[in-house]
């Protein structure tokens, strides 16, 4: 609240990958609440400083503790306030142990790298990034923030003692630094008791219709989480499919169409691989991102491999990159023709496999060698889509166009087994116990629609398996014009490692074409919900990962926000991050046969969103079933 803390216990801490942290110095604050404190840079390093106690006005503020994560970009200054606290402990959420951030080196890069996105670590007030106008105006990111560090100023001021016990009350914890924590990774407990607590301790001033005190802009309104989120764009990303992240935190994805062009499902201009470091900001050029190879655009076929990042491209092709620099190396040496591509599936031995979507093939490249590409004919499987590969090294594939999921092992592709699922299957993921989860895009074997919706009349039944992939990008998209009431669509199954239908329905009415899958470091369950522009929160196999009172396949939490548009995948950091890739932005203007004035380059979803510590660690890259980060 702009007050000074005087007599503050300040601790200057190392934090180091996979090690214990150090406290390199303890000092007190002075009667303006100034410190001075020498800090060498160093690499693979992350600098943080605690503040505990102290007093404001002469009142003692014993439950008042105070973080700054720092990353390495503060001049002169450094600022400790309740801002800052909220701004480092999000992205940091999962990394914290009271006073402690423990984590991988690429956790703790992720996460130290992010928070100047949300807070100005040397003046205390919010990051450029979350003041942009994509940022501020189309999110409530700003606002809660605001809220949340009014929250924690209850327990630096002597007549608000008993809202400081009913905040540490509400979130189990012994100071405020413990309850933000506890609010990050739970943004969704309590949110009702939080805002009813903010509310009653900073009432309406008559005179001036504004809270008092209250930091402006505040919520008008009780929000469904306290959960943060902010949208990062540039380096050609542009309709972003598949996400993924090399062993260095930095994010790989393909882009559908060229940013700034008129692309849609009719017309388009493809875009190349787009290339972002651990701190959101783009690497890739604008606005081709990285090409050299020929490529005309991306859907789902982004992978990472211990070396390389794969695409596979609309244009028959398979783009491969240098993880270092972004150079190309590719296209990659295949001994035949191929179709038009979609998921890259990385095998815990470094064999890449990828789908043909269009010439129902698989492309196999032992020891990911992008030089030793060979194409396998497998019985049953039609328009592959997804590919993930469990601890067995067996190759788990949706299909776009069918009811099938298609099984078989890497080093034997002639044995393959099917499972009937719902039609239209898009996203896997597989689990650390085994278990694989599928998105389902209708609500039946037979691909039936919701009970009210029709199929337009331009699309037959039974129709042929489309012969590009915009093409049935463009069916998919007149079938949810065509029914613009529709709210749901799809659900999830979960199959066994014995490959046997386990459970159906999963997220049945809040799933609207649920499309990318990814599984978090604590076996949780995330999934990009297409037409529902939001990111679905499910209680996977180990239950006592979640809240009280939810089984498995039971939805915890569905994230929304103006920023998470028409959503394809979701995947998690080191650092316990949700990503989530914007793929479309207005789903009429997707269906381009004509021009469309002032809405013809609105098509292609605008970057991707990260949301802030929500999720289990996640080691990368996703080799085989996911591992736990640390």
């Amino acid at each position: 609240m702009g007050k000074p803390v005087s007599g503050a216990s300040v601790t200057l801490w190392e934090a180091r990958g996979g090690k214990d942290p150090k406290q390199l110095q303890t000092f007190s604050s002075s009667n303006t609440g100034t410190f001075n404190v020498s800090i060498r840079e160093r690499k693979g390093v992350v600098h943080y400083l605690v503040a505990k106690g102290g007093q404001i006005e002469g009142s003692p503020a014993k439950h008042l503790a105070m973080l700054t994560v720092l990353g390495g970009r503060e001049s002169n200054s450094v600022v400790i306030n309740e801002l800052t606290t909220v701004g480092s402990v999000w992205p940091n959420a999962q990394l914290l142990q009271k006073t402690s951030l423990l984590g991988s080196r690429s956790a703790l890069l992720i996460g130290s790298s992010q928070v100047q996105n949300l807070v100005n670590q040397s003046s205390g007030r919010h990051g450029r990034i979350l003041l942009n106008s994509s940022n501020l105006l189309n999110s409530e990111t700003a606002v809660r923030m605001n809220v949340l560090s009014n929250l924690i100023s209850l327990c630096g001021n002597s007549s608000h003692r008993k809202g400081c016990n009913q905040l540490l009350s509400l979130t189990n914890s012994d100071d405020t630094l413990s309850a933000m924590t506890s609010i990050a990774r739970q943004p969704w407990k309590n949110v009702a008791g939080l805002y009813d607590l903010f509310k009653s301790h900073y009432p309406i001033d008559t005179r001036t219709q504004l809270r008092s005190t209250a930091t402006l802009p505040y919520l008008l309104f009780e929000p469904k989480s306290f959960s943060l989120s902010l949208v990062f764009d540039g380096g050609g990303a542009l309709a972003l499919g598949k996400l993924m992240f090399d062993s260095n935190g930095n994010l790989w994805s393909g882009a559908n169409w060229m940013p700034g062009s008129q692309s849609g499902v009719v017309n388009n201009i493809g875009g190349g691989m787009t290339h972002f470091g651990p701190d959101g900001h783009s690497i890739s050029p604008a606005i081709s991102g990285y090409n050299g190879q020929g490529i005309n655009g991306v859907g789902w076929g982004t992978g990472v491999s211990k070396r390389y990042a794969w695409v596979g491209a609309f244009n028959n092709m398979v783009g491969v990159f240098d993880l270092r620099n972004g150079e190309a190396l590719g296209p990659a040496l295949i001994d035949g023709e191929i179709g038009q591509l979609q998921g890259v599936g990385t095998a815990r031995n470094g064999d890449v496999w990828i789908a043909d979507n269009t010439a129902n093939h698989m492309i196999h490249f032992p020891d990911g060698d992008y030089t030793n590409g060979k194409r396998y004919s497998i019985q049953g499987l039609q328009a592959p889509f997804g590919v993930a590969i469990d601890e067995q090294n067996r190759v788990w594939v949706s299909s776009s166009y069918n009811n099938k999921l298609t099984v078989f092992p890497g080093d034997s592709p002639d044995q393959a087994k099917t499972i009937e699922v719902n039609q239209g299957t898009r996203g896997l993921a597989v689990d650390s116990t085994g278990h694989v989860w599928v998105a389902q895009q209708t609500n039946s074997p037979e691909g039936a629609l919701p009970t009210g919706a029709k199929m337009p009349p331009n699309i037959p039944a039974n129709a042929p398996q489309p012969k590009t992939i915009m093409q049935e990008f463009e069916a998919g998209a007149e079938i949810y014009a065509y029914n613009p009431n529709l709210k749901q669509a799809g659900m999830l199954a979960l199959i066994s490692p014995e490959m046997e239908l386990i459970k159906n329905e999963i997220a049945k009415g809040i799933a609207y074409v649920p499309w990318g899958v990814t599984i978090d470091g604590n076996d949780n369950v995330w999934v990009g919900n297409l037409y529902g522009q939001s990111l679905i929160h499910i209680c996977g196999m180990n239950t006592s990962n979640c809240p009280d009172g939810k089984t498995t396949g039971d939805v915890i939490h569905n994230y929304q926000s103006g920023i998470i548009q028409i959503t394809t995948d979701v995947i998690i950091d080191d650092a316990g991050n949700l990503w989530s890739a914007n793929n479309w932005f207005d789903g009429n203007a997707v269906i381009n046969r004509n021009y469309s004035g002032r809405t013809s380059t609105f098509p292609g979803g605008q970057g991707f969103v990260v949301t802030y510590g929500v999720a289990g660690p996640v080691q990368n890259p996703l080799m085989g079933p996911v591992q736990r980060s640390f």
